[in-house]
C-alpha cells in the first residue's frame, strides 16, 4: 500500500511540475515582442522612437498619428500609448513607398477630459517628418516623440464612505467647496509649469543605439533588414 501512494505522489508531482514549466515557458514567450515574418500583408516596418517621462501613476491620453503616402491622400491612424517602458512604437501594415507624418491628435482616455474639458487635442509639428519604407526593411525615422505630464500637487479625494459618516452635511459641503478651490489652484500651478505633453525632437544617436540594442531581442528580427 505504501508503495503504491509513493509512486502516484511521485506521478502526480511530475505532471504538477511538468505543467509548471510549461507555464512558465508560455509566459515567458508571451512577454517576448514579436514581429511577424515578412509576406504580403506584413512588406515593411515602421518604427517611431517614443520616450515617456512619468510624473504621474498612469496617462490619461493616447496619441493618434496620422501617417499619408507623400504622392497621395491614402493613410492610417496609428495609436500610440505613452509607455515608460516602452522605446518605441512600430507598424507593419504600410506598403513600401514614401510618407508623411501629417497630424498628430492626443485623444483623452474613457473617464478622463484634456485641458479646457476637451476630449482631443491636435499637437503643432513645426518639423515635416517625412520617410521611405522599402520591401523587407525595417525604417526607424529620425525623430522622438516625447510625451509628458505635468505633475499634480494635489492629492487623491477621500474614498466614497471614508470618514463621510461621522461628518455633517454642511460640513461635506464645505470640504467640497474646499476641495474644488484646491483643484483650481493646482490645475492653474501646472499649466505654469508650461510642460508640452506631446513633443517632437530630434532622435539622438545614443537613444537609437537603444532601440537598436533591444530590437535585438525582439523574435523574427533576424527576418527583417536593418535600413
Amino acid at each position: 500500500m505504501y508503495e503504491k501512494l509513493k509512486k502516484y505522489f511521485r506521478k502526480t508531482a511530475g505532471k504538477y511540475f511538468l505543467n509548471l514549466i510549461v507555464l512558465t515557458i508560455f509566459f515567458l514567450s508571451g512577454c517576448a515582442m514579436k514581429f511577424p515574418a515578412p509576406d504580403e500583408s506584413n512588406q515593411t516596418i515602421l518604427i517611431i522612437p517614443v520616450e515617456t517621462r512619468q510624473t504621474l501613476g498612469h496617462f490619461v491620453f493616447t496619441l493618434d498619428v496620422s501617417i499619408k503616402e507623400s504622392s497621395g491622400n491614402e493613410g492610417i491612424k496609428h495609436t500610440i500609448e505613452p509607455n515608460p517602458k516602452m522605446l518605441f512604437s512600430y507598424n507593419t501594415n504600410l506598403k513600401p513607398g514614401k510618407y508623411k507624418i501629417t497630424k498628430l491628435v492626443m485623444q483623452a482616455k474613457p473617464g478622463f477630459k484634456l485641458g479646457g474639458g476637451a476630449k482631443k487635442r491636435p499637437e503643432k509639428m513645426n518639423d515635416k517628418i517625412e520617410f521611405e519604407l522599402q520591401k523587407g526593411k525595417i525604417t526607424i525615422i529620425d525623430k522622438l516623440i516625447l510625451f509628458q505630464q505635468p505633475k499634480s500637487k494635489l492629492g487623491k479625494p477621500p474614498k466614497r464612505g471614508q470618514n463621510q459618516q461621522k461628518k455633517t452635511d454642511v460640513e461635506k459641503h464645505l470640504e467640497k467647496v474646499k476641495r474644488d478651490k484646491e483643484r483650481k489652484a493646482d490645475q492653474e500651478a501646472m499649466k505654469k509649469q508650461r510642460v508640452r505633453q506631446v513633443q517632437l525632437v530630434n532622435l539622438d544617436e545614443s537613444f537609437k543605439a537603444k532601440i537598436l540594442e533591444e530590437l535585438k531581442e525582439v523574435e523574427n528580427i533576424d527576418q527583417w533588414q536593418m535600413e
